[in-house]
């Protein structure tokens, strides 16, 4: 078996510390604020300017807004691929390809490349109807405002604080819900065959009533029906408001955790700056007692 050289290995140690330093040379890049306020530029006016194309106003503007979809997806398919690029930096844990790979494969990743779509398909596709289905996906660069703004990121660990209590939260509503559609559907589909055909429409009922939003294209006729549909606006009224009590309370703690740390930052630096008083202080009289003597 060959064994590598020692200058062969010294080489390749190298080059990987190059490389990975040119990985967070551009993860710097990335999170500067310099970047990350130009992509949230072009992130809101390309969310304008497909808002504003949908307007019949805006026709004579079509090929300005497109212009501006177009640019902003040529600054996005940049971040994509320095994002590529930097990823190992993002995992140091993993191997280069692995790393890239789990960038790509993730919900940011996702969202990154539905961004460029306009850029490398739109410019030849634009006036056929394949341009409503590049435009369609491309709303999902609403999300790439997470990854820019502290308060989505806030929500997000917010919400990800409390997924258990969130899930078996909404487990819990599905199941009232499905015993309420199936139960509903057989107590109106005599009186109102059209209206409750399936149990599908009862579940629709159910979802509205439950939820209090009552559209009123689906009415109850019969008195237990009636009944019925009173205890599912009641019941929906109180479990409705439990997502909102435990988002309420995992947010106030988020928010509390954040003035602790700050609290405790604020202390370190006071403390900090007072034992370099202290520390001036006490060369200074040292200096005094040697002039003495």
């Amino acid at each position: 078996m060959i064994q590598p050289s020692v200058k062969t290995t010294h080489e390749n140690i190298k080059r990987a510390i190059k490389h990975f330093s040119l990985y967070n040379h551009i993860l710097r890049q990335l999170r500067s604020k310099f970047f990350s306020y130009t992509v949230l530029f072009f992130i809101l006016i390309s969310i304008g300017a497909v808002i504003a194309s949908s307007f019949k106003e805006a026709e004579h503007y079509k090929s300005f807004l497109f212009g501006i979809i177009y640019f902003s997806a040529v600054v996005f398919t940049i971040e994509y691929i320095l994002r590529i690029i930097a990823a190992p930096a993002f995992h140091p844990d993993s191997k280069a390809y692995k790393a890239r790979l789990r960038y790509i494969f993730s919900f940011y990743g996702f969202v990154d490349f539905i961004a460029m779509l306009p850029f490398v398909l739109a410019y030849s596709l634009w006036d056929t109807e394949v341009a409503h289905l590049i435009i369609l996906p491309y709303i999902f660069i609403v999300f790439k405002l997470i990854r820019y703004s502290q308060s989505f990121q806030l929500i997000g660990r917010v919400l990800n604080s409390v997924k258990v209590e969130l899930f078996t939260t909404y487990t819990a509503c599905m199941i009232v819900i499905c015993f309420m559609s199936i139960l509903i559907y057989y107590l109106e589909r005599r009186a109102q065959p059209d209206a409750f055909s399936n149990i599908g429409d009862g579940l629709w009922y159910s979802i509205v009533t439950f939820t209090t939003v009552g559209y009123g294209d689906l009415t109850p006729i019969t008195p237990l029906g009636r009944i019925f549909s009173s205890i599912i606006s009641l019941i929906g009224i109180s479990i409705i408001a439990l997502p909102t009590g435990i988002v309420t309370s995992a947010f106030m703690d988020e928010m509390q955790k954040k003035k602790n740390l700050a609290a405790k930052q604020y202390e370190e630096e006071t403390s900090t700056a007072d034992s370099s008083e202290e520390d001036a202080t006490d060369v200074s009289d040292k200096k005094s007692d040697v002039q003495q003597e």
